[in-house]
């Protein structure tokens, strides 16, 4: 036989919770100092074992919550590094490289006809050479982020 006090610290519990315990009626109430310890235990597992038992629908809740707030948190991440630009639409860059190549192949088709005439008048094949550089760089200038400098070398 053990006291109230020496049944707590089997359980690993406060005093009070187990007095809450026996007002409630989860464990039977015995006279000071007459508790058995195997009996509360198994008192005391079985509703631990009940509370499990009602309790599935709040785990379930609780883990949905907790992937909401990941997703949340994804979210919010994806959308800094969007802002940041680290991180792009592939259909928008999809859509502005197609754009950008429309552009430039447009500009390509008409050099020959803007470029004739002015190399018709040319002296040299040096200048009929530097007017269709001229108006192929054009072109390419189109290409947003197409490095000038280092095209030329």
């Amino acid at each position: 036989m053990a006291s109230l006090e020496a049944c707590a610290d089997h359980l690993g519990i406060n005093a009070k919770v187990l007095q809450t315990l026996i007002r409630q009626s989860v464990i039977d109430k015995q006279d000071r100092g007459k508790y058995d310890i195997d009996e509360v235990r198994l008192q005391y597992l079985k509703h631990i074992r009940n509370l499990a038992g009602n309790n599935n629908n709040n785990l379930e809740l609780g883990a949905e919550r907790a992937r909401l707030a990941k997703e949340q948190a994804d979210a919010k991440e994806m959308e800094n590094a969007v802002e940041r630009g680290d991180l792009v639409y592939i259909e928008k860059v999809g859509k502005d490289f197609e754009e950008q190549l429309t552009k430039v192949r447009n500009k390509l088709l008409a050099a020959p006809t803007k470029v004739a005439a002015e190399a018709h008048a040319a002296a040299t094949v040096k200048e009929v050479r530097e007017i269709i550089e001229a108006a192929i760089i054009e072109a390419l200038d189109e290409l947003v982020g197409y490095n000038k400098e280092k095209a030329r070398t």
